[in-house]
C-alpha cells in the first residue's frame, strides 16, 4: 500500500463497497461506540433543515439525521448500486419517510438536480475517496451550495503505523480552501477523529 506521509491519503487497496451487507456488518456493528453519533446533534440548528449526506454508504448517518429531524429533509447520495439498494431497504424497514435516496456517479454529485436549498452538506468518513478533491469541490459542489450552507467534513485522523484510508485534517483544510471554502469552526473531537466546518468564501 502506498501512502503520502504529508497528507495521510492512501493510494491503492481502496476497499470495495459492492457488498452492502458486508459493509454494514463491518461498519455498522457497534458503530455508536466509535463513530461519534453525537456529531449529528451538534450540526442541527433548526428542526426543518435540509441535509445532504454525500457518500451516505449504508445510511447510518442518514438514519440518525432522519430521527433527529422529523420535520426536516434528508437527501442521501451514493454511487454504489448495492448501497443504494441497502439504504432503500433500511428506509422502508425503519420508516425513514423524510429520507430520499439518489444514486450519483463517483465524479458527479448532481447537486444541480436538487430543488431544495441545502442547509447542511455532510461528508462523513468519505473524503479519502475523492481522487481530485479540489476540482470536485470547486466545480461540482461550490456552484450548487448556498452562502448559508454548512459543509461538514468528519473523518478519522491518520495514525502512524495504521493502514487506514484517511486524510489529515490539515490537508482537508488546504484543499477545501483552494476549492473556495473557508474553515469556520473546528470543534474539539476525540484524538483519532476530526470535524471541520466550512462555508463558501465570498468571491
Amino acid at each position: 500500500m502506498e501512502s503520502n506521509s504529508n497528507t495521510g491519503r492512501f493510494k491503492g487497496c481502496i476497499p470495495s463497497y459492492g457488498d452492502a451487507g458486508f459493509c454494514a456488518a463491518v461498519m455498522d456493528t457497534n458503530r455508536d461506540s466509535w463513530q461519534r453519533p453525537d456529531i449529528v446533534s451538534s450540526l442541527i440548528t433548526r428542526p426543518d433543515m435540509t441535509v445532504v449526506d454525500l457518500g451516505a454508504g449504508t445510511g447510518y448517518f442518514a438514519e440518525l439525521f432522519s430521527k433527529q429531524l422529523p420535520e426536516g429533509k434528508i437527501i442521501a447520495l451514493d454511487p454504489e448500486t448495492s448501497l443504494i439498494t441497502w439504504m432503500e431497504e433500511r428506509k422502508k424497514r425503519d420508516s425513514l419517510d423524510n429520507v430520499s435516496i439518489h444514486q450519483i456517479t463517483e465524479n458527479e454529485p448532481e447537486l444541480d438536480q436538487l430543488s431544495d436549498e441545502i442547509d447542511l452538506l455532510f461528508v462523513a468518513y468519505t473524503y479519502f475517496h475523492f481522487d481530485a478533491p479540489v476540482t470536485y469541490f470547486c466545480d461540482k459542489v461550490y456552484p450548487y451550495v448556498q452562502d448559508k450552507t454548512v459543509v461538514a467534513i468528519a473523518d478519522m485522523a491518520p495514525v502512524q503505523g495504521q493502514a487506514r484510508h484517511t486524510v489529515s485534517a490539515q490537508q482537508v483544510i488546504i484543499e477545501m480552501t483552494e476549492a473556495g471554502f473557508e474553515l469556520t469552526d473546528e470543534p474539539t473531537t476525540l484524538y483519532d477523529q476530526y470535524l471541520l466546518i466550512f462555508k463558501k468564501r465570498s468571491q
